[in-house]
């Protein structure tokens, strides 16, 4: 039996490998990404998934089939899957990460620093925006890198990474970066006195309030920064209430409310002050 011309055309159409999309090509592992990706001075992008993921297999039928995607992920990122219930090192760098839902996709410095994360499914548009984002943030750390590499003591790549380690909540990474900026000290006013800030917000989850008390007094006793410095006391007058100091608390927020009453920070200053009365 054959087929009629315009049948047998279309069902070659169908089977034809394009139909299907393009294909990504991914690494064995996430060591082997990571050396690939610092070969080509790309970043890593890890997908995290687990059988029972229905979202994870449409991610590879859709998404990671877009040719766009496809270019576009092969230019500048080396691909690797990890199942995170696999392999112990698979399921440990999910640990590592704080990966608790999939699909989440993560991208990383060749280093493994993490520079950003796509948490569920996107289709390949928003893959795309996202993915840009990654690009542009993720260029910056490995410019940053590549200056420590030179000079450890780099205050610009220290507060960059620093920054970038704090804002998506890696405090174990952040803080070595913050201390050592600190330690050199040769920034901006701004920047000087943002460090001193991230790092009272560490110390203040990881030891004790006394210790980021002292932190954020360090702030303040810099040159005065419009900024910034209602920023340092709000933080202040909150570690001194749980130190059980209010009334110094309160005394700060007055004075915040009064010196900058069009800050960002002044409405909630306002609030807690009330909860102090």
């Amino acid at each position: 039996m054959t087929l009629r011309p315009a049948l047998a055309l279309a069902m070659a159409a169908l089977l034809a490998p394009s139909a299907f999309g393009a294909s990504l090509k991914w690494e064995k592992d996430f060591k082997s990404a990571k050396g690939r990706a610092r070969s080509e001075g790309k970043l890593v992008m890890v997908d995290f998934w687990a059988d029972w993921c229905t979202f994870c297999k449409k991610l590879d039928q859709t998404t990671y089939r877009d040719p766009a995607v496809v270019a576009r992920l092969a230019k500048t990122t080396v691909a690797v899957k990890v199942n995170t219930e696999g392999r112990d090192d698979e399921v440990e760098l999910g640990d590592e990460h704080g990966v608790e839902s999939l699909p989440t996709i993560g991208f990383f410095t060749s280093s493994g620093r993490a520079v950003a994360r796509i948490e569920g499914y996107v289709n390949a548009a928003d893959f795309l925006k996202l993915l840009t984002t990654a690009e542009i943030e993720g260029a910056d750390m490995i410019q940053w890198e590549k200056a420590l590499a030179r000079n450890p003591d780099d205050f610009a790549a220290l507060y960059g990474l620093g920054s970038k380690m704090y804002e998506l909540n890696y405090h174990d990474d952040a803080r070595p970066l913050l201390e050592r900026a600190r330690r050199n000290d040769k920034g901006s006013l701004r920047e000087r006195k943002r460090v001193r800030m991230m790092l009272a917000r560490i110390i203040e989850s990881q030891s004790s309030f006394t210790d980021s008390e002292t932190m954020l007094r360090e702030g303040l006793a810099l040159p005065p920064e419009p900024d910034v410095d209602p920023r340092l006391k709000f933080l202040l007058s909150r570690c001194l209430v749980n130190l059980g100091k209010a009334p110094e608390a309160r005394s700060i927020l007055v004075k915040l409310i009064a010196d900058y009453p069009t800050h960002a920070v002044t409405s909630t200053a306002k609030k807690t002050l009330e909860t102090l009365k």
